[in-house]
């Protein structure tokens, strides 16, 4: 492997563990929330996590397969734990057992937001263009999951099916 293949590994390994945490975050959300409607959003929202997850893979395989990205398909060096890991690891201090629907919903948007600067930070630094666009959508996609956190917020506010600490 060259430096750019080795480079475009460690993305996608990275962005397969980041969509992993990000899974097991909302699906420990959802079982943590006591709003229904959080539930499911929570839930929606680890569904699509997985879906990313696939999509990635996807692209992974036929990267190593074929050695380019693939045409149907239209990182870090950090070294960290991924936030969702991170946000998971500190649930308890975070997201107390049924009691604050709202904390959740706030850690679960700074992860969206984290998500939406990580894949724009990749495509940024995407060479080929399809792997460019790749990226894009799944910002695209992060964003579009924090408006839909957002709108769970404003809801939950609205409707008082939550205490604010």
């Amino acid at each position: 492997m060259d430096g750019v293949e080795d480079s475009r590994s460690k993305a996608l390994q990275d962005a397969i563990q980041f969509e992993a945490d990000g899974r097991a975050f909302f699906l420990e959300a959802a079982e943590r929330t006591s709003d229904y409607f959080g539930r499911i959003i929570f839930n929606s929202l680890a569904d699509e996590e997985l879906d990313h997850i696939e999509r990635i893979k996807t692209i992974d395989r036929a990267l190593r397969d074929k050695g380019q990205w693939p045409s149907e398909e239209d990182h870090t060096e950090k070294g960290r734990k991924s936030v969702f890991e991170e946000a998971r690891m500190k649930m308890d201090k975070t997201v107390k057992d049924r009691t604050d629907d709202l904390k959740a919903v706030k850690v679960a948007m700074d992860l969206e937001e984290e998500g939406y600067r990580f894949y724009s930070d990749l495509a940024a630094r995407a060479v080929d263009s399809r792997e460019k666009e790749f990226y894009r959508r799944l910002a695209t996609e992060e964003k579009r999951h924090l408006q839909i956190l957002e709108d769970t917020w404003s809801a939950l506010v609205e409707y008082g099916s939550s205490t604010l600490e």
